[in-house]
Order: C-alpha cells, then structure tokens, then sequence
C-alpha cells in the first residue's frame, strides 16, 4: 500500500471505530487531518497504527482524531505495559500450577 493510501485507510478505519463505538460519524475534516495521519504511519507501521487504534478505543469514552494522533507514542507505551504484564501473569500461573501439581 503507498503511503497516500495508508494515511487514508488509517483515517477511514478510525471513522468506522468511532462510528461503531458512538453511533455516528466523526465530524472532523479528513483533509486536514490527513497530514497527522501521514506522520503516524511514517513513524510506525500502518498495522502498528492499527492496533492502537484498537487500543485506544477500548479505553477511552470519548475518542477524538486529535487526541489519538497527538497521545500515540503513550498508548503505544500503555499497551506494550499491558502485554507485558499479561504474559508475566500468565507465567507466574504456569508456575503456580507447577508448584502445587508436586
């Protein structure tokens, strides 16, 4: 995908997102919003992108394109904070188990 395309197909996806999630479209202008949208995919993957849109919209209320494109690197760091701790928990588990099976 060329990059004029992912920054389109990042704004699109965060339209559907909001819509699911609030009920109507987004009212902010693609156009302008395009160029945050660019320096997003240029600075990560467009999946990368992807996922934190997903993130970001199990955790807000109240999501904006504004807020998404100037919080990512800290829902980035949120999210890597997550995952880390998910896979800790479940290895302390797996050890547990271990433990009292002897």
């Amino acid at each position: 995908m060329t990059d004029k395309q992912s920054k389109w197909a990042l704004l699109s996806r965060f339209d559907k997102h909001y819509k699911f999630k609030m009920g109507h479209a987004p009212t902010h202008n693609k156009w302008k919003e395009q160029k945050s949208a660019e320096i997003l995919v240029e600075s990560y993957t467009l999946e990368t992108c992807y996922a934190l849109l997903e993130y970001y919209f199990e955790v807000t209320d109240n999501p904006t394109w504004n807020h998404f494109s100037y919080i990512a690197d800290d829902i980035l760091k949120a999210k890597t904070i997550e995952e880390k701790d998910l896979h800790d928990r479940e290895q302390r588990k797996q050890l547990a188990k271990e433990w009292l099976s002897e």
